[in-house]
């Protein structure tokens, strides 16, 4: 049996009955399967004394004892044992303190009891070292003797007990430190930073308290600083400048320790820390803007080490306000939330002043939830748009085929602003363009009817864009002919046939068409009635000839369709009724004959003339009668010599009818 490893052998009888004692107290570890070794915990004794029971929890201080029996199984019997206190904690507990041993075969037959010493107040310089720090392997506080014991197969079986550390050790605590929930509900982790870093401290000890440290265990970070020792409670406060740190999370390596005034050092509290110099923020904003141009959509940028998605960056940095200001004035301030992210992880919302006319600067000032800034500032001009003015284009409705004339005026309400270029499309092809000081102008020519759009676009010399849209209904053009009688008997029927074609020679198919009437002498059209245009676009009017005049036809206007159109004038002459009652064939020379003609329209003072033809073919009036309201005139001839004569009546066209002549007949004169 080996002196050095503290074994002493017992027969099975008397480990057995031990066994069964410690198990009152301590459970054993379970083993494997069926065979392997029995850990029994016998006793646990400290500097603090105590008699070397076991208990749940017990208090140990320094040099701690701690004696166990393994019982072992023949056919796999142990090799060796370690027993160890390793510092416990998320943010407390640095390293182990062990002891081990190695086994022969036969040291554990039937059972060997083992005697192990833990130093729990050993140090070690901590994580580092240029931090200055030698602290406690083991914190204080609740920790668990650990035993180990390996058999060849390989296997282990494992013990513990539950033990109190209490070696006096001052203790800090961090008021900035959340705690175990840190990452998952949504607030600052830890300690946060810009410039300057703010500390704070809560430190105890049985000793006393005579410093706490603020360190780095690995990085390049700023050298460790001491707080400073509170007045009359138990905060330690100082400032850090960290202009030099990265940003980032640092949740790692970064800690604070108090010591007691023996310089005694606590276990360190790991203090997280978030370096946030601020992040980059970028309006989506010209630099010609309108006076209500409001709100702007805002991205912003942290650096790679603290940017992530919101809203899983409430966890680092996020933007919580951001601040407007006009030349140095603060205007208006939105608060940074989840609505009014504009829908992507990088952007926000913010509502911009109504804003005066000018030259300005716009300061774009957001603060995150560590007080950290992302600031710009835009030079910006307010302007008006270069309104125009049609004066001329849209009056009436252009017909297609014609060329339509455009015009436009353009002012500012700023009284800066001008129309430095223009263009004027139609349907989107360019019909003009120009610049200052012209005016916008140009023609088109109207091709189809319908409706078209008339753009026109105004760039100021701030490069501000204006775009003026209107809409133009483009008619059809008619045609209108009037075809008819020259000439017509009084009291006769005259049939007048209008013809209506619109743009493309097509049917204007029931357009109404106005036959109008102006009398010889007259002045005034009347309309004497309005006809409905058939499938062939024609239109037809009987009238009752009675006096000369003129005809045509007016087609009206089809509202949004076609355009009215009036044909040509069409003189149409209207000759008397005339004839002669049974004139004599025969006459003796130097005897009067009688001769009766008849005529209408009666017209009082109408006289008709009997006519004779001379053998130039020339006709010669032989005598006169007026027309009696009996609508009959009688003249009387008288022969100058013999032979055959060709006689006619004559009655003199006047205003309102034209001349007309009966037939003629011949008269032998003997």
């Amino acid at each position: 049996m080996r002196s050095d490893v503290g074994i002493s052998r017992s027969v099975r009888a008397l480990a057995l009955a031990a066994s069964a004692a410690v198990l009152c107290a301590v459970a054993p570890a379970a083993v494997a399967d069926d065979t392997g070794a029995v850990i029994t915990f016998d006793g646990i004794s400290s500097d603090a004394g105590g008699d070397g029971a076991v208990s749940a929890g017990q208090t140990v201080t320094g040099t701690t004892d701690v004696t166990f029996t393994v019982h072992a199984d023949p056919d796999d019997e142990p090799t060796g044992a370690v027993v160890s206190i390793t510092g416990s904690g998320e943010y407390q507990g640095t390293g182990t303190v062990k002891q081990t041993f190695s086994l022969n075969a036969g040291d554990c037959l039937p059972s060997c009891t083992l005697h192990a010493s833990l130093d729990t107040a050993a140090t070690q310089q901590f994580e580092g070292s240029t931090n200055g720090v030698a602290a406690p392997l083991v914190n204080d506080g609740a920790n668990v003797v650990h035993i180990e014991v390996d058999s060849p197969r390989p296997r282990t079986v494992t013990a513990d007990a539950a033990v109190t550390v209490d070696n006096g050790r001052p203790a800090v605590t961090l008021p900035d430190l959340p705690g175990e929930d840190a990452w998952t509900s949504h607030e600052p982790v830890g300690l946060s930073a810009d410039d300057e870093l703010s500390l704070r401290a809560t430190a105890s000890g049985d000793n006393g308290v005579s410093r706490v440290r603020y360190f780095s265990s690995s990085r390049a970070w700023p050298a460790p600083v001491d707080l400073t020792a509170p007045d009359g409670d138990a905060t330690w406060t100082t400032t850090l400048d960290t202009s030099a740190v990265p940003a980032g999370l640092y949740a790692g390596d970064l800690y604070v320790v108090a010591y007691d005034k023996d310089g005694r050092a606590g276990s360190p509290v790991r203090a997280v820390t978030l370096v946030d110099h601020g992040f980059t923020v970028t309006p989506e904003i010209g630099t010609v803007i309108h006076p209500d141009a409001t709100p702007v959509n805002v991205r912003y940028a942290y650096p790679s080490a603290i940017n992530k998605a919101f809203p899983s960056n409430l966890n680092y940095a996020y933007p919580v306000s951001t601040t407007v200001s006009l030349d140095g004035t603060a205007r208006a301030t939105t608060p940074v939330g989840a609505y009014t992210y504009k829908g992507n992880t990088a952007g926000f919302v913010a509502d911009l002043p109504q804003l005066p006319y000018g030259s300005h600067t716009l300061t774009f000032d957001t603060i995150d939830n560590r007080g950290a800034h992302g600031r710009v500032d835009l030079p910006v001009r307010v302007v008006s748009e270069v309104a125009p003015t049609w004066t001329d284009g849209f009056q009436d409705f252009p017909l297609a085929g014609g060329n339509w004339k455009f015009a436009a005026t353009t002012s500012a309400a700023d009284g800066v602003s001008r129309a430095e270029h223009w263009t004027l499309d139609v349907d989107g092809t360019t019909v003009a363009n120009g610049g200052y000081p012209t005016q916008p102008a140009g023609s088109w020519r109207a091709t189809t009817p319908g409706v078209h759009d008339v753009t026109l676009t105004i760039v100021s010399q701030y490069g501000d864009t204006t775009v003026s849209s209107m809409p133009l209904r483009v008619l059809a053009a008619t045609t209108t002919q009037l075809t008819g009688p020259a000439t017509s008997t009084y009291g006769q029927k005259a049939t007048f046939t209008a013809t209506v074609a619109q743009t493309g020679a097509k049917p204007a198919a029931g357009a109404k068409v106005s036959f109008q009437y102006k009398r010889a002498g007259t002045t005034t059209w009347k309309t004497q009635d309005t006809v409905t245009a058939d499938s062939t676009g024609k239109a037809t009017y009987t009238t009752t000839a009675k006096y000369n005049g003129a005809w045509r036809a007016v087609t009206a206007a089809k509202n949004l369709t076609w355009a009215s159109s009036t044909s040509k004038p069409l003189t149409s002459q209207v000759k008397a009724v005339l004839t002669v009652s049974k004139p004599a064939s025969t006459a003796v020379h130097g005897k009067p004959v009688s001769y009766t003609a008849h005529s209408s329209p009666y017209v009082k003072g109408t006289a008709l003339r009997f006519q004779a033809r001379q053998k130039d073919g020339t006709w010669v009036t032989l005598a006169s009668a007026t027309l009696s309201t009996a609508g009959s005139a009688t003249a009387k001839i008288t022969f100058s010599r013999t032979g055959t004569w060709t006689l006619r009546v004559y009655r003199p066209g006047t205003t309102c009818l034209k001349g007309t002549y009966s037939s003629s007949w011949t008269v032998k004169v003997s």
